[in-house]
């Protein structure tokens, strides 16, 4: 689209084509696609910021470096040659070709036409590490479990405990404190509010 009419493009109604990253509508190496809406207005614009960016390289091509290398941070080094496909989920048809007009030498345009009934490089799920489970001392997990149970008994025993008191009369209602984790009585004298 570079080098086009781009208002040649735009049109006063709702396009026929929507533009995203990737879609493959221009030749410009990284496509990119700027989108701002706003519903109180009932209006888009959509902006095909590579094309634009291209117009303005060729006003301005001293501020513009386009590097025939990619630099990979991990390692601090240029690497010169595409990289293969490796992602989980299928090879985008846009990145695709451009990759492959990189490693021939062709026209993106050829490219397009040579490879259309091609598909791009399938995904490879990658195989999660498995977690390690870590042992546990049967003995331990039996001292666990003892101790959880006699926590659950002492706590039914209280309960039975002052359901006994507030049946034989030996305790009121209103000393009877609830609270998240359960309940308390309170002394002698004193209510709960």
């Amino acid at each position: 689209m570079a080098g086009q009419d781009i208002l040649g493009l735009l049109s006063k109604g709702i396009p026929e084509e929507e533009w995203t990253n990737q879609d493959d509508l221009c030749d410009c190496t990284f496509q990119r696609t700027g989108d701002w809406a706003n519903p109180y207005l009932g209006r888009t614009q959509r902006v095909r910021i590579c094309c634009l960016f291209a117009e303005l390289y060729e006003q301005y091509p001293h501020l513009i470096q386009e590097i025939p290398a990619y630099y990979d941070e991990n390692t601090g080094e240029w690497e010169s040659k595409p990289r293969e496909w490796d992602g989980e989920t299928d090879m985008p048809e846009a990145i695709w070709h451009r990759q492959l007009a990189v490693k021939t030498g062709m026209p993106l345009e050829d490219i397009r036409e040579v490879y259309a009934n091609q598909s791009p490089p399938k995904g490879t799920v990658k195989e999660k590490p498995m977690v390690q489970q870590q042992q546990v001392n049967p003995w331990e997990l039996y001292g666990m479990k003892s101790l959880e149970a006699e926590q659950l008994q002492d706590g039914l025993n209280s309960a039975i405990d002052v359901i006994r008191a507030l049946k034989e009369g030996d305790l009121s209602i209103d000393r009877i404190k609830i609270m998240p984790q359960g309940f308390s009585v309170l002394p002698e004298g004193e209510k709960d509010v």
